[in-house]
């Protein structure tokens, strides 16, 4: 028992550390493919993207961290329905923040970029690619309610895999492939792998959770109450 908790919960503190460690290394493959192609305005608009996007990522993850500790009490407590309830509740306020914060920054994407920049050639670019990088980022929200959600019901491993495609599988050969794709215009290409890993990794999130997420609930109240469960 004392050895499966410990495991649960290394595997639960490693989500965060992979989530760290692969946005490093996406970064290195951002700036070294636009260092290539768009020079260092290219970069230096990356720069921007990148902390523009803690605006929308740190309160999600705020917000998911909140409600970890009622899903897992509900979920432990074998209160089904409130683990749906707090679901229902993160996936709106998460999905809610994300699709405000999209809205925001593709209608005035400017704004945020002067924050950091005043270089009119700077903001300028940065106008243009930051609304092709947080094309599908409006949708974030739900892969990280989805996210949070697994790893309150200890099924850490999943909310690991689910990270690792977004990065690992999907975007960071797209960061490379893209530009072979789109030589017409490179630079543009690597920005826009931003938005259809994102796409693809949220579609594959929700497809996973959907189907996981009634199983594990329907198994652990059959296996809790396996009486009930045979009378009706």
């Amino acid at each position: 028992m004392g050895q499966s908790f410990t495991v649960l919960l290394l595997l639960s503190s490693i989500l965060t550390f992979v989530m760290q460690a692969t946005e490093s290394a996406l970064l290195i493959c951002f700036n070294n493919s636009l260092l290539s192609y768009g020079g260092n305005i290219a970069v230096g608009s990356m720069t921007i993207i990148s902390s523009t996007s803690m605006f929308m990522v740190l309160p999600l993850q705020g917000i998911g961290q909140g409600a970890r500790p009622i899903v897992s009490y509900s979920y432990g407590a074998e209160n089904t329905e409130r683990v749906k309830k707090a679901f229902s509740l993160l996936l709106k306020v998460s999905f809610g923040w994300s699709a405000i914060f999209w809205i925001l920054l593709q209608g005035f994407p400017q704004v945020f970029a002067s924050i950091f920049t005043t270089d009119p050639t700077l903001l300028s670019f940065t106008k243009t690619t930051s609304r092709i990088y947080f094309g599908g980022m409006g949708l974030m929200g739900i892969q990280m309610a989805c996210q949070m959600t697994s790893v309150s019901l200890g099924r850490a491993k999943e909310s690991i895999i689910v990270a690792s495609v977004r990065k690992l599988v999907l975007l960071i050969p797209l960061i490379y492939l893209m530009p072979i794709l789109m030589p017409q215009n490179k630079t543009r290409a690597v920005f826009l792998a931003e938005p259809i890993a994102d796409i693809a990794a949220i579609t594959f999130t929700v497809i996973l959770f959907v189907t996981r997420f009634r199983k594990i609930l329907a198994r652990d109240h059959q296996i809790r109450n396996p009486r009930r469960t045979l009378r009706s």
